[in-house]
């Protein structure tokens, strides 16, 4: 039996699909998430945004999905189906539930964690799926 490697290409086309998932998701929630947020108004916002956010984003891509298929090569998750339901399990595990109690304990309307979690759930998905199917073996 072969080991699983850790497929490089994957994780960073996977990382730079997150950017992508995270444009359209706040384009379509972008007015609701800008009430609950209660900030101003959307214009306001762009201007302010600093470019470490958007390197953030990326590396918290590019982070996230190594350790995933790091952790997919130790369990031998070997399929898109298998991928998608031990993503979800690790995100319920240490993000949602994590973000979710903060959020309450900061008084945060839990319709804003819903939106902002909802994007994180598709990326997980997203990223459980491709590294479950997409994988690379040592010679």
């Amino acid at each position: 039996m072969k080991a699983l490697k850790i497929n490089i290409v994957a994780v960073v086309i996977l990382a730079v699909a997150f950017q992508l998932t995270n444009v359209a998701w706040y384009s379509l929630v972008g007015q609701r998430w800008v009430e609950l947020a209660g900030l101003q108004n959307v214009a306001n916002m762009e201007t302010a945004t600093s470019p470490f956010a958007y390197v953030s984003s990326l590396v918290n891509g590019l982070l996230l999905c190594y350790m995933m298929a790091w952790i997919f090569t130790k369990i031998r998750v070997e399929t898109a189906l298998q991928g998608v339901l031990m993503a979800i399990s690790l995100y319920g595990s240490f993000v949602f539930f994590e973000a979710a109690t903060k959020d309450l304990f900061h008084l945060r309307p839990i319709m804003l964690t819903l939106i902002n979690e909802g994007v994180n759930f598709i990326n997980y998905s997203l990223a459980g799926a491709v590294l479950g199917a997409w994988r690379k073996y040592e010679a």
